[in-house]
């Protein structure tokens, strides 16, 4: 028996090993060799649809990517049960190529600078692509005074940003908010206000009491004009206005997405009639397969020729 030969065996895991090395970095896009800095923040709400790997973008561009999900007492001696999301920037993709093109030159810079941004409202929402659920980070700048930063007792071991709710949570508590304040408005009272006014009609017109008539016509139009004013100062609310802007934008995205969707089933539309013609021939075939099993089992089966069938009126010879 042959003994194997180690070196050449060595000598063959080290060239796999080496081009499977190659193709990583070729396919990585060189991400291996890319300037990297990480940032965290904090969200007191649920990230469902995050991953590690999703983008982190601004102003639709994307700059980094999520590289840990978890609980902040898993990293931090704390009560607090925020999640702690951390991301990866790429340095040149926020500076330009080479160090003399980066907004800030070195890590003490870098640090003043993101606190600076923080400072003019910088913060990471948990945004979504389209109706596919698909959630990314998306740093924005909002009002600082409106979105502070989560009270921590600790401190981070990176970059800290803000994080701020997402659209839809905004458009979901603002309606909350909106509900709220329709429930405080008195419709019992309006009601008991009307009740009231029919009766005194009712009264008027069989004793002809025209001065408490007017009386009743008088508080009526009084309640009438409070309860207008209240409507009206709701629909003037800055939750009012926030809430239609947010139903306007979530509109569009979702015809963005149906546009997208139709131009697609229009590429494929081609494809989809090839397919269907492919199967109405299979089924035709099959169909005249099976009426020949029928009429000729034995020769479907074996092979044998169909049975000779003499015309009528021939004689045989």
């Amino acid at each position: 028996m042959k003994k194997p030969n180690y070196f050449k065996i060595g000598l063959f895991v080290i060239i796999a090993s080496l081009f499977l090395a190659a193709a990583i970095i070729i396919f990585g896009g060189g991400k291996f060799f890319e300037e990297k800095t990480t940032i965290e923040t904090y969200f007191d709400q649920s990230v469902q649809g995050l991953s590690v790997g999703a983008s982190l973008e601004f102003q639709g561009v994307q700059i980094g990517n999520v590289s840990y999900i978890g609980f902040v007492f898993n990293e931090y001696k704390t009560k607090k049960t925020y999640v702690l999301v951390r991301a990866e920037i790429y340095l040149d993709r926020v500076g330009g190529k080479g160090r003399q093109g980066r907004l800030f030159q070195t890590h003490e810079e870098r640090q003043k600078g993101y606190q600076e941004m923080v400072n003019k409202g910088l913060r990471l929402q948990l945004a979504s692509q389209g109706v596919t659920g698909i959630a990314f980070l998306n740093a924005v700048y909002l009002d600082p005074d409106r979105y502070p930063p989560l009270a921590h007792d600790w401190t981070p071991d990176y970059s800290y940003i803000p994080s701020a709710p997402g659209t839809i949570t905004q458009v979901t508590q603002t309606i909350e908010n909106l509900s709220r304040s329709i429930e405080n408005i008195d419709i019992e009272k309006i009601t008991n206000g009307v009740e009231d006014l029919v009766d005194s009609l009712n009264q008027a017109v069989a004793q002809a009491q025209i001065g408490e008539l007017s009386a009743d016509l008088r508080k009526l139009v009084s309640t009438l004009d409070t309860t207008t004013a209240e409507i009206d100062k709701l629909l003037k609310s800055k939750e009012a206005k926030e809430t239609l802007a947010n139903v306007t934008a979530i509109t569009a995205e979702l015809n963005t997405t149906l546009k997208r969707t139709d131009r697609l089933l229009s590429n494929r539309e081609h494809s989809i009639k090839l397919t269907m013609d492919n199967i109405e021939r299979i089924s035709e075939d099959m169909k005249e397969f099976m009426e020949t099993l029928k009429k000729y089992p034995s020769w479907v089966l074996f092979g044998s020729p169909p049975p000779h069938i003499e015309p009528e009126g021939e004689e045989k010879k």
